[in-house]
């Protein structure tokens, strides 16, 4: 099966033509009219198609396909946009896709494995690596230049602050 990027999510309805907002997760909003039809899920096959608009400043403003009232427009309200991983283009040198990240294996600056990658998560202060080890309840690890040594595709190498574990 082929793997999936969500891109985005739409939020809730505006005005009353059917024009919706959306959360845009990635940092071209463009991403979502470039991909042709959007996935509604992270499996399965039903696909919307969206043209954005304008930025709302948190949102984008949106036209859905078949979509021209706020009634039908709100049924869309949480639908997240998903599409397949490999029509995103490649990326520079040093950047990665989240979805490229979840599953795998966190090791220390040592080799000792720590645990795998479960989500990444980002509450406003930056990325945040959820860390699962196999024996304890998960942590959050900053992704920053101080804490990752290195992203390869077989794990990350990490340096644990002092006190953290």
């Amino acid at each position: 099966m082929t793997k999936r990027v969500c891109l985005g999510k739409i939020a809730t309805a505006h005005g009353i033509k059917g024009f919706v907002k959306v959360t845009v997760y990635s940092e071209n909003p463009r991403s979502l009219d470039q991909y042709g039809p959007l996935f509604t899920d992270k499996t399965g096959d039903a696909t919307i198609k969206i043209s954005l608009k304008n930025s709302t400043g948190k949102h984008w403003l949106a036209t859905v396909d078949g979509i021209n009232d706020r009634n039908a427009a709100e049924k869309l309200r949480g639908t997240e946009l998903w599409v397949d991983r490999d029509k995103l283009p490649a990326l520079k040198e040093g950047t990665h896709y989240h979805t490229d990240l979840v599953g795998l294996n966190i090791r220390d600056d040592s080799g000792k494995i720590l645990g795998a990658i479960i989500a990444i998560a980002n509450f406003g202060a930056g990325d945040l690596l959820e860390i699962q080890p196999s024996t304890s309840e998960s942590f959050y690890l900053p992704f920053t230049k101080d804490t990752i040594v290195k992203v390869a595709q077989d794990g990350v190498t990490v340096r644990i602050p002092e006190g953290l574990l």
